[in-house]
């Protein structure tokens, strides 16, 4: 699937198997995890867990999908910033490292890139077997301690944030389940820091039709659609 430009970190494609028939009936909505500019293959990265991912994962090379996209607003940070901090839980992965390979490519240093990968045991740890092989900072955290920091990767975002290896001013860009994002939304917000996150919805149309995805506007009686005006918002933004 050809682009006309490396995609915008955040941004997700809207995925249906062509099956016959009408199952499954909607589209599901995957972050871009990478793209090969060279031949034009655009990966995502996701867990068979549902019905429609079932579907998805017995798709055989050479079939084709229905996809729509890339959709959505992702993360728009300048060069100039001074710390990059990207903050990932399990299958939220591949926003913020498009995000990381994106800086690297228009050749922002990345010594001044801190990845913190939280996983559930460090049996997932293939997931981020992309993100081992870039030249940043990589920490991991697990829950049950098997690898890296042990506890929420939340926590570990709050040990670095204390102990200043994340560098004065850092931009913390996250990506994962609904508690994490909460976690370092509130964590960010205590230590002064701005803050991005790309949230995880469930997408029944993609365009912002159906409003099956809107979350509330923080300190407002709105609501904003995750499809369309996500699924990047500044934390402050949010309410989660």
């Amino acid at each position: 699937m050809p682009l006309e430009r490396f995609p915008i970190p955040g941004t997700f494609l809207h995925i249906r198997p062509n099956t016959t028939g009408t199952d499954p009936l909607l589209r599901r909505a995957f972050s871009i995890f990478d793209y090969d500019e060279a031949i034009g293959v655009i990966d995502i990265l996701y867990k068979a867990i549902g019905r429609g991912t079932k579907i998805l994962s017995r798709v055989q090379p050479g079939e084709t999908l229905d996809v729509l996209g890339p959709l959505g607003n992702g993360f728009d940070l300048p060069l100039t910033i001074d710390h990059l901090v990207l903050v990932a839980g399990g299958v939220g992965i591949p926003p913020v490292y498009l995000l990381a390979k994106s800086h690297l490519r228009q050749g922002f240093d990345g010594k001044k890139i801190s990845y913190l990968c939280g996983l559930t045991t460090a049996a997932e740890k293939q997931m981020a077997d992309r993100v081992e092989k870039l030249p940043i900072n990589l920490q991991f955290a697990t829950d049950d301690g098997s690898l890296g920091f042990n506890g929420f990767v939340s926590e570990l975002l709050r040990a670095r944030l204390e102990d200043g290896s994340l560098g004065i001013n850092p931009v913390i860009c996250a990506c994962g389940p609904d508690g994490m994002l909460k976690a370092v939304q509130t964590i960010a917000r205590a230590y002064g820091k701005k803050c991005f996150l790309s949230l995880e919805s469930i997408m029944p149309c993609g365009v912002g039709t159906c409003l099956g995805c809107v979350v509330k506007k923080d300190g407002e009686e709105k609501y904003v659609r995750v499809c369309r005006e996500g699924p990047v918002f500044e934390a402050t933004e949010v309410e989660l």
